[in-house]
């Protein structure tokens, strides 16, 4: 294929031209028939895998109690003197403004408002006081009561989790809540928790500071910080590689037509975006959070083949022996043919390496690993064709002219690289054991430092560092127990079993009261089966009490008769429907087949991903049915569900692409040398350079999340280009070096030079990622970095040893079979 290749390029340079030209018009035809995706956006539901059971419980929510499936909650955050009076009537006042609003009113829920100044006006009414009407001295003498009273000591509680206050003591800010259904219209629904920004910042709340929180506007920041750096990082990062491929290359056409093909690579993969897009083939997001990185990758890990391709373009001139008219297509071709099966091998395993994103469970890390994936294929037809095609055009015309083509080595642009990398050569070959000895001592002491990695995931992660949303998020982590949400307990069993009643009631006790309940939850249910059955059987002696004398007599002789059958049971459930139809449905669904259902509607606010797990699987345990009965969704379950899915879904992504990558080259070394042990000691400086990277995240307090995954995967793509890249050349030399040094020498100086600079140049590349606002993003420009500096490392210690090694033993190999045949 590669000699076919090389003899098209060289005899019709221009005709390679058009047709890749052809194939980029074809592609950006994509953009013609791509859609424009309707709908809001929704920067973690996005990650909801379809076939997890928190999937299946949204969906069985959704069926059964529409009212229940999408709640979303406006938070307002007041800072100042949160407890004077005129504070208190400030926010009231501007939580009046925002549910009266005709665009926001038909999503609210039927108990909108929640928060530290509904439960101040609940403890001013029981004592006879009105929030229009109440004093600064009256507000502070009923708190201090309130804190003495045993018997309001769960409102006193969720005051305190409403309240943030200094180490004096004073109390620096406030949490209120509305909260909003879809009603079936999300679209509509966020563009209500938008309305309310706009009426907040219209509404005169001074003195206090008045922030407002939804999901809807950090994701819309989320979304334009994307868009906006798309385009920044990556100019920044063009204009990285055109200074180093400048420093490089020492001449403009090179550098010229390396970023051309880079503009045709980042073209063809946007055409495939748009192809694979709706109006399409429909199975890519064009919106996903993941596709920002795609173009910086490409930029920097392409130049790697076009600098291989130049690089060895320039040795074959310089060495050509007889130079003539044709001497530029010769070396051409012969670049294209000798670089031709490293530079695949280097594309396919790095595309292997992305498509193993398959495996995750979440769809965007898969699309990601679709769209990078073509990507890199794109990268390598247009750096092996047009690369080469583009510089025979111009050498041929500039030997027209009397001008010959360069040939200086790209290695001696690096300053000390020709002379260094010979030395390191000779060292690692003279003491190959000892330098392994080191490499795994590190090795596993990195190992023991990845062990510690904690996995995190957050909706700040996609907000700006430098957004009002993102210093919200902060103050919430800071100063409350976390963003405040509402959690939706989905439990389907058998109702007509007496039992199954007597653990939804004993759940319903547990969770109402503030001393038993788990923490992290900040007030008793909102709706439930449990807060439906009191309102009919507690009496209140209030006004609006809906206390019902036979419902209550009804289920009480079912708390007394525990044989009692399950006819009776349903009939006490229905006799409940019948008393209140529309609470009923609200709260429970009795199916004719299947496993009844019931909901619990509970307030959240945890501080951190470790603490919400916690709290699902105490919420989980407080069940005294079967395990598979509960499933905790909404609010920040799905937060739950990603981090504990994540090390797990990336664990098997980078088993894979290892497994698939080894199958490669074992393959590859196995067919084309009868040596399937190089394709082993290829992967293996692959895995040091993976475990060296996950110790040093520990070492930077890193954690695993959906952006360091990803890089944990790249790493892999990446380290291999520079681990066959020097196998295949060290192979090539040692057919006619005499010693084995002689080999690895001539290896690390000539290829070793261009992995030198090709390494530079993804390194800065994508070091470009520090200047995203987004901070996983700025950590994966610092992992990027780190993980080709110790893949560098890796190659130029560990492999070389392994091949001084691996070459040693045949030899002696050979030789003792020489010495037996003469014998």
């Amino acid at each position: 294929m590669f000699r076919w290749q090389a003899r098209t390029i060289q005899k019709s340079p221009t005709l390679v031209l058009l047709a890749l030209g052809a194939v980029t018009l074809a592609l950006l035809a994509g953009f013609l028939v791509r859609d424009q995706p309707e709908g809001p956006i929704d920067s973690t539901g996005i990650f909801l895998p379809a076939d997890s059971d928190l999937a299946e419980a949204t969906d069985v929510i959704r069926e059964s109690f529409p009212a229940a499936a999408d709640l979303r909650v406006v938070q307002i955050l007041a800072k100042g003197d949160v407890l004077a009076a005129d504070s208190l009537r400030t926010v009231k006042d501007l939580q009046t403004a925002i549910v009266s609003d005709p665009e926001i009113a038909p999503f609210l829920v039927d108990e909108p408002l929640y928060g530290y100044v509904q439960l101040i006006e609940l403890a001013a009414a029981d004592v006879g006081l009105g929030m229009d009407t109440i004093t600064d001295t009256q507000v502070s003498l009923g708190l201090a009561q309130l804190a003495q009273d045993p018997e309001r000591a769960e409102l006193n509680d969720l005051l305190g989790r409403f309240i943030a206050r200094d180490d004096a003591g004073t109390p620096i800010a406030g949490l209120s809540l509305i909260i909003l259904d879809d009603v079936g219209d999300a679209l509509g629904q966020e563009t209500a928790q938008l309305r309310a920004h706009e009426i907040a910042d219209s509404f005169d709340a001074s003195p206090l500071d008045v922030t407002i929180i939804t999901l809807a506007k950090s994701d819309a920041e989320g979304k334009d910080a994307r868009e906006e750096n798309l385009v920044v990082l990556t100019v920044i990062a063009l204009v990285i590689i055109v200074v180093l491929l400048a420093l490089f290359y020492r001449t403009q056409s090179d550098v010229h037509i390396t970023m051309l093909g880079l503009g045709m690579t980042i073209l063809w993969t946007l055409g495939a975006i748009s192809w694979l897009s709706p109006g399409g083939v429909g199975i890519v997001d064009p919106d996903n959070i993941l596709l920002t990185l795609v173009p910086v990758l490409l930029i920097s890990l392409s130049v790697d083949y076009a600098l291989q391709i130049i690089g060895r373009y320039r040795e074959a001139l310089r060495e050509d022996p007889e130079p003539d008219d044709d001497a530029s297509g010769r070396a051409i071709a012969q670049s294209v043919r000798l670089c031709g099966v490293p530079v695949l091998l280097a594309a396919g395993t790095t595309a292997v390496s992305l498509l193993a994103n398959l495996s995750s469970r979440f769809e965007p890390i898969a699309d990601f690993g679709i769209i990078a994936s073509i990507g890199v294929i794109s990268g390598w037809i247009v750096m092996t064709s047009f690369v080469p095609a583009a510089r025979l055009v111009l050498d041929r015309r500039s030997a027209a002219k009397g001008r010959k083509p360069t040939t200086r080595p790209v290695a001696d642009t690096i300053p000390g690289a020709a002379a260094v990398l010979p030395r390191v050569a000779s060292a690692v070959v003279r003491r190959p054991i000892p330098v392994l000895g080191a490499v795994i001592v590190v090795t596993v002491l990195a190992v023991v430092a990845a062990g510690n990695l904690s996995t995190t995931f957050a909706v700040k992660d996609f907000l700006p560092k430098d957004s009002d949303t993102f210093k919200s998020f902060d103050f919430l982590e800071e100063n409350f127990d976390g963003s405040a949400t509402l959690m939706t307990v989905l439990i389907e069993t058998d109702l007509d079993n007496n039992q199954a009643v007597q653990d939804l009631t004993g759940l319903h006790s547990t969770l109402v009261d503030s001393q038993r309940r788990p923490n992290g939850i900040v007030g008793p249910p909102l709706a439930s089966a449990g807060t439906l059955l009191a309102d009919w059987t507690d009496r209140s002696g209030q006004a609006g009490d809906r206390y019902d004398a036979d419902v209550a007599a009804a289920f009480e002789n079912l708390a007394a008769d525990s044989g009692a059958t399950d006819q009776e049971v349903r009939g006490t459930w229905e006799q409940l429907r019948r008393a209140d139809p529309e609470g009923f449905a609200a709260v429970i669904d009795l199916r004719a087949t299947g496993l009844d259902r019931t909901i619990i509607q509970i307030p959240v606010a945890v501080e951190d991903n470790e603490a919400l797990q916690v709290l699902i699987d105490e919420l989980e345990s407080l069940w005294g049915g079967a395990d598979g009965e509960i499933t905790v969704t909404g609010g920040d379950a799905l937060i739950a569900l990603i981090t504990e899915e994540l090390a797990a879904s990336q664990a098997l992504s980078v088993g894979l692409v290892i497994a698939a990558a080894l199958a490669i080259l074992v393959a590859y070394f196995g067919i084309s040398r009868s040596r399937p042990a190089l394709g082993l000691i290829t992967i293996i400086p692959i895995a040091v350079t993976l475990a060296w990277l996950l110790g040093a995240m520990w070492v930077f307090g890193i954690s695993y999340n959906m952006g360091t995954a990803l890089m944990v995967v790249l790493t892999i793509g990446i380290g291999v280009d520079y681990t066959i890249h020097l196998t295949h050349r060290f192979l090539e030399e040692q057919e006619e070096a005499e010693q084995v040094v002689d080999g690895i020498r001539n290896a690390m100086t000539t290829t070793g030079g261009a992995l030198l600079a090709s390494a530079l140049t993804t390194a800065l590349g994508l070091l470009a990622l520090l200047f995203s606002p987004l901070v996983p993003m700025q950590e994966l420009g610092i992992l990027a970095a780190v993980a080709i500096l110790f893949g560098l490392i890796a190659t130029f210690t560990a492999l070389p040893s392994l091949l001084v090694l691996w070459a040693r033993y045949h030899r002696w190999r050979g030789h003792s079979a020489s010495v037996a045949s003469s014998g």
